[in-house]
């Protein structure tokens, strides 16, 4: 089995619910035996073909069959619970993880209907009465007792109940919090630890690749099991529940996963600024252009013909260059132009894109997630041109609240904000960095110092 412990997708939340649930978890095991004693047990099991029993599906959500049963359970739930709480907070996680476990007991309900004590009677059992397959267990020998039962006609019952089939566990949960992550941040990671054969292995894979692994071994086996209700059909029960809710989620824009979400993967326009709309506030109104950069004036010193013929060539020289990161730059290379860049400002600090250049090179770089080279230049075009920087500031804000854990940095770059001159989409944007910028600090959540 092949565990997640961490994720790089964007938290925004500590998952105090997610701990709170596991805990939670522990605590109903404990209260139902250790999963020893069936008397404890049988309250908490949703059984099939009783019909629509509402009062069964969230308890059947905390129990479980057993120590291993649980622990696996709540290290998934911990992976993908880290994911979906951390974009919504544990306020709408707690309501949003009961309902989908009333969810999921309801589409179990339904899917059993038919399995009614005639059906397995005659299905399973393969006797026409509960008579006959009485007159079947007494010419056996088999006493109540081997069930916990005092009499022949409980036995009975309790052998067709458990005939008819029942279930428990939070997989189903799980499996809706995995297709949700799946439709909100698939190409993000997930830290993996397991064992293989008998090797430790520990590695990264993206949310899509891990789901659609899970996804393929439980539709495989649902196929093999002729479409029974085993654990492969509950848990697609939770998929089919998770996908669902995740889509409506992302449609009504109750989640944002900053175009990063299934449909913009599939599309091939993802990213945090593939769409236009998120530059807007970039183009500067002065209708100033920058796209011929000054070189530095001559001083009055008077200067010799030989350094006056250097200076033309290494200016000749640089605009040479610099019409190469520009072509680069121009082409979506973002990272060979941030590279080119990088060498030639060791020589010639001046040297930068005009304005509109530094803006898709930051903009192109955070779409690279580069984290670093957006960074550097997310700050010169804040300090080159600081009439026209809103935009940068926000998503500087962000890079510094998502990635370098700096809430207070965040803060500060947000503050005096011209709030008159944003788009609505980047307005709402900048007040939500903020806003979970001060969650982080109460919290007690520090900045993390800067490596450069």
């Amino acid at each position: 089995m092949l565990f997640p412990i961490n994720t790089d997708a964007p938290l925004y939340h500590f998952p105090y619910a997610t701990i709170g649930l596991i805990v939670a978890n522990v605590v109903c095991f404990a209260a139902t035996g250790f999963a020893m004693n069936d008397r404890l047990l049988d309250p908490w099991l949703l059984e099939y073909g009783n019909g629509i029993n509402p009062l069964e599906w969230i308890p059947a959500a905390f129990a479980h069959g057993g120590f291993m049963h649980l622990i696996g359970n709540m290290f998934f739930l911990w992976g993908f619970g880290l994911v979906v709480e951390g974009k919504l907070g544990w306020r709408v996680f707690i309501p949003l993880y009961l309902a989908l476990a009333a969810a999921w007991g309801a589409g179990v309900d339904l899917l059993t209907l038919h399995r009614t004590d005639s059906y397995v009677l005659k299905h399973v059992l393969e006797v026409s009465s509960k008579e006959e397959l009485e007159s079947r267990l007494f010419a056996e020998g088999l006493s109540p007792d081997i069930l916990g039962v005092a009499t022949q006609d409980q036995m009975v019952d309790k052998i067709i109940s458990i005939a008819k089939g029942r279930c428990l566990g939070a997989s189903g949960v799980i499996f809706a919090l995995m297709a949700m992550s799946l439709v909100w941040a698939p190409k993000n990671e997930m830290h993996i630890v397991g064992l293989l054969g008998f090797r430790l292995v520990s590695f990264d894979v993206t949310i899509m690749t891990y789901s659609l692994w899970y996804l393929a071994l439980n539709v495989l086996e649902l196929m093999f099991s002729q479409f029974e209700m085993g654990s492969s059909g509950l848990h697609m029960v939770g998929v089919f529940v998770g996908f669902g809710v995740g889509i409506m989620y992302l449609r009504k824009g109750w989640v944002d996963c900053e175009n990063w979400d299934l449909f913009a993967v599939m599309s091939g326009k993802y990213g945090r600024f593939a769409d236009e709309s998120w530059a807007v506030g970039t183009h500067s109104r002065t209708g100033k252009s920058y796209r011929d950069q000054p070189l530095p004036e001559a001083t009055d010193d008077a200067e010799s013909e030989t350094t006056s013929r250097a200076s033309s060539a290494r200016a000749k020289k640089n605009k040479k260059t610099i019409s190469v990161v520009n072509g680069l730059i121009d082409s979506g290379d973002w990272l060979t132009a941030a590279d080119e860049l990088f060498n030639l400002r060791l020589r010639d600090e001046t040297l930068c894109p005009d304005e509109e250049r530094t803006r898709k090179l930051a903009i192109g770089l955070l779409q690279a997630q580069a984290f670093d080279e957006a960074e550097l230049w997310l700050q010169q075009f804040m300090d080159r041109f600081p009439e026209d920087n809103a935009w940068a500031r926000i998503r500087m804000a962000q890079l510094l609240l998502t990635q370098r854990q700096r809430p207070n940095a965040a803060l500060t770059v947000l503050r005096n904000l011209p709030a008159e001159t944003l788009s609505e989409q980047l307005r709402v944007l900048a007040k939500k960095i903020a806003a979970n910028a001060k969650e982080q600090i109460r919290n007690g959540v520090k900045d993390v110092e800067s490596e450069w």
